[in-house]
């Protein structure tokens, strides 16, 4: 009689535990799955550095149940930014995939203005300013010419071609292609360096024409770096 007692205890728990789940804890679960929400997707394949605009935006309307973590859904924090990798078709946009530069505000303003990056070497420490050139300077490059012919004369030649003035320093670098600013910093910090300041070449901001110009006036020269102006470091 005890142990019926016990059976007929145990299938009323067992039948109000699985009432409980099918008439209070199935329907808010699925309640929750049927929940919609409107998010912001790609419209199409977008490649990297591209700058997203409406176009390149979709609304749809998809459950909330198991929506990605840390989706960007708000239009005003995707407009305007560069994509960093590419991104299909129907992808959410996250934060890991879009930036506000693609690489840097410097270079992304070379590719904008269709400019050039074009690195000389530096046969001197005078030629390179010894160690006070960095990036963001403004200057000349003169070019020396050991032998300059004028007639029948052969003599030396220095060369200030109008092309050759003004020129943005993009980077500065020693003989084993650290950046010579840094290599001071680390200096300047008691760090341990083993680097050397001193520049051994220097990468310069150019049109097309001053490249040409660059790469021939190396080639038949050497030159020399003449400072205009201090600019403003650019953090790469």
């Amino acid at each position: 009689m005890k142990l019926l007692k016990n059976r007929i205890f145990l299938s009323i728990i067992c039948i109000t535990i699985a009432a409980v789940i099918s008439f209070v804890l199935l329907p808010r679960f699925y309640e929750d799955k049927s929940v919609t929400v409107m998010v912001l997707r790609a419209a199409g394949d977008i490649k990297a550095g591209t700058e997203i605009t409406d176009k390149h935006l979709a609304t749809v309307e998809v459950g909330e149940y198991g929506l990605p973590e840390g989706i960007i859904n708000d239009k005003d924090s995707i407009l305007g930014k560069i994509t960093l990798t590419d991104i299909a078709k129907g992808d959410y946009f996250f934060s890991q995939k879009l930036g506000v530069f693609l690489i840097n505000e410097l270079f992304d303003r070379i590719v904008k203005n269709n400019q050039r990056l074009v690195t000389v070497s530096v046969p001197s420490v005078a030629a390179g300013l010894s160690s006070h050139l960095q990036s963001g300077d403004i200057v000349t490059v003169a070019v020396f010419l050991e032998q300059a012919s004028d007639g029948e004369d052969s003599f030396p030649q220095v060369i200030l071609y109008p092309e050759l003035k003004g020129l943005e320093v993009y980077s500065v670098e020693n003989a084993r292609t650290q950046d010579t600013a840094e290599v001071r910093k680390q200096q300047s910090e008691s760090q341990s360096s083993t680097g050397d300041p001193v520049p051994k070449a220097i990468t310069l901001i150019v049109t097309e024409a001053q490249a040409e110009r660059l790469i021939e006036a190396e080639y038949t020269g050497k030159l020399h770096m003449i400072l205009e102006k201090r600019g403003v470091s650019h953090e790469r």
